[in-house]
């Protein structure tokens, strides 16, 4: 099976795939994070009396968010570092 053609295929992700930017990702993971905890408290909160049970819903939907964001961050971020590892072992 000949792999050049999807190495080719490839290429422009895995060029992309360095250290900075991991660090952005894992930054815009990170604030994405603390914009769900307060998007949800607003949720939770400006419900409409009609459809308060929907509103406390959602807003808990939003707040599932949270710990996904947060571990891509540090996942992201423990990668980077990995990176910066490799990269002086080779030098």
């Amino acid at each position: 099976m000949d792999t050049s053609s999807i190495k080719d295929y490839l290429k422009p992700a895995y060029d992309s795939y360095n250290r900075e930017n991991l660090r952005l990702l894992s930054d815009v993971c990170l604030y994405l994070g603390f914009l769900s905890i307060i998007a949800s408290i607003v949720t939770w909160f400006t419900a409409s009396r009609e459809n308060r049970a929907y509103g406390e819903r959602f807003g808990i939907f939003i707040g599932l968010w949270v710990p996904s964001f947060f571990i891509l961050s540090n996942r992201l971020s423990r990668k980077a570092d990995e990176l910066i590892e490799v990269k002086e072992d080779e030098n």
